[in-house]
């Protein structure tokens, strides 16, 4: 149904009910990872199976599975003595949910298009040799963790070595024109225990 996002579950006949959500909860559905997790519901879930079928860690599973409880869509059945075993479930056999219009809810972007695709036409024309082989060509993805200080400690050496290379008149006006962009953001949400410890 034009503008409208419904998700249908397998349920007993104590839920055949159809929860339609036209309010403010709209916007906390529209997050990519609720709607992932809702699609692959089914009749229940838990948290452990939420954490291997998406590759993200059991509290950020947990943490999105508490959003989409408060508004109603889900059920949460706690098992205390083993958290990774707890069970989500559908509250219905239907959730219809009217689709925010971007124009009125802007996500930010972690990364500007343009600048994406500037990025990924860059590494097509790398891989067909369009640069020669010397066309040094670097992509990292690391994952660490790190205290509050050692963050703020990576963030400084690397913003003194970008105010080295990048800004205007630094490098070698005849060299190749190189882009960098950086983020620099937390993955793993508080370890499971951590946040029940909080709850």
């Amino acid at each position: 149904m034009d503008g409208w996002r419904e998700w249908t579950f397998p349920t007993d006949s104590a839920k055949d009910a159809v929860i339609v959500i036209e309010d403010e909860r709209a916007n906390v559905l529209a997050d990519p990872l609720r709607q992932r997790l809702l699609e692959i519901l089914g009749k229940g879930k838990s948290i452990a199976e939420f954490s291997q079928i998406l590759d993200v860690t059991d509290a950020r599973v947990l943490y999105h599975l508490r959003q989409l409880a408060q508004t109603g869509v889900v059920l949460m059945e706690k098992d205390k003595i083993a958290p990774r075993e707890w069970r989500c479930l559908p509250a219905a056999g239907k959730i219809r949910v009217r689709e925010v219009p971007s124009a009125k809810n802007p996500v930010a972007e972690a990364i500007p298009s343009h600048v994406v695709s500037q990025f990924n036409q860059a590494f097509r024309e790398a891989t067909e040799g369009l640069y020669g082989s010397t066309f040094q060509l670097s992509v990292n993805h690391n994952r660490a963790r790190l205290s509050e200080e050692q963050a703020t400690e990576f963030g400084r050496r690397l913003l003194a070595l970008i105010e080295e290379y990048f800004p205007p008149g630094k490098g070698d006006p005849a060299g190749i024109k190189y882009g960098f962009y950086g983020i620099l953001t937390p993955i793993d949400l508080h370890p499971l225990e951590d946040s029940e410890a909080e709850a």
